[in-house]
């Protein structure tokens, strides 16, 4: 069965009876297995009706998009392997970006990829919301020529704070350690949003919309004048420096699910 035929009820239905027919589950669930094969049959149905009610508002969304345009048999044979991703998005928010996707991939638009749809079904709302912040930050204009791809251009670990959020002043884990039980309830819910925040970059590095760069960087000779002469004060230590980007896959799958502006 390929992708196009997948029926999610049916594979679920199989994969139940499967579990409730092996011999470990009806030792553990006795005459229970019976009554649960009923619930999960009731779910099935349930599940049915929020993926078909998640693709209208989808396609109602994906309409507007196309201005009253019909869709041909090609563009739907290019969008329908999304289909299953796009049905589990209940996120108005998302359901937005679903309908940018499916109408660029029926376009058959350069740079857009049938991955972005797994990308998309993995992102929450906050993490999309920031990627089009971190996109507005290297898309604007510079007053010099980079030599990076259009929003290629490398940002900080400070940099990526601000444009989370430029109030956020979080303890180290360090002073965590020692001090936690002096610490403000502020201080303590600032350090859990540091954490959410660090593991929504790790999201976004796993999949492969955001990078991390680190690199050498070796000391250098210090200089002073002195009576008019220059003299060495020194060579500085060098350390390692660690650098973030948007990926190319990145770049282009927020071009891909952002909406267009009319």
């Amino acid at each position: 069965m390929g992708d196009s035929d997948f029926d999610p009820n049916v594979a679920a239905g199989e994969i139940v009876k499967e579990a409730l027919d092996s011999e470990l589950v009806k030792n553990l669930l006795g005459p229970m297995a019976h009554n649960i094969g009923l619930i999960l049959g009731k779910i099935s149905d349930i599940a049915r009706f929020y993926t078909e009610e998640n693709l209208a508002k989808i396609f109602k969304k994906w309409a507007r998009h196309r201005k009253g345009k019909p869709l041909d048999a090609e563009a739907f044979r290019r969008v329908l392997p999304m289909l299953r991703d796009a049905a589990m998005q209940s996120d108005d928010e998302l359901q937005e970006r679903w309908a940018s996707l499916l109408e660029n991939v029926a376009t058959a638009a350069n740079g857009v990829l049938p991955s972005f749809g797994q990308a998309l079904s993995q992102l929450t709302p906050l993490e999309a919301r920031y990627l089009d912040r971190i996109w507005e930050r290297v898309s604007a204009p510079t007053g010099y020529n980079s030599g990076k791809r259009e929003g290629r251009d490398e940002l900080s670990f400070v940099n990526l704070i601000d444009i989370y959020n430029p109030k956020l002043r979080a303890p180290s884990p360090a002073e965590m350690r020692v001090f936690k039980d002096r610490m403000s309830p502020e201080q303590i819910a600032a350090f859990d949003e540091m954490t959410n925040f660090e593991l929504m970059l790790h999201d976004l590095e796993r999949l492969s919309l955001l990078e991390k760069k680190v690199a050498y960087i070796p000391g250098k000779m210090g200089w002073a004048e002195i009576d008019g002469a220059e003299v060495p004060t020194g060579h500085s230590e060098g350390g390692m420096k660690t650098r973030y980007a948007l990926t190319q896959y990145g770049v282009s799958f927020i071009s891909a699910v952002r909406r267009k502006q009319p």
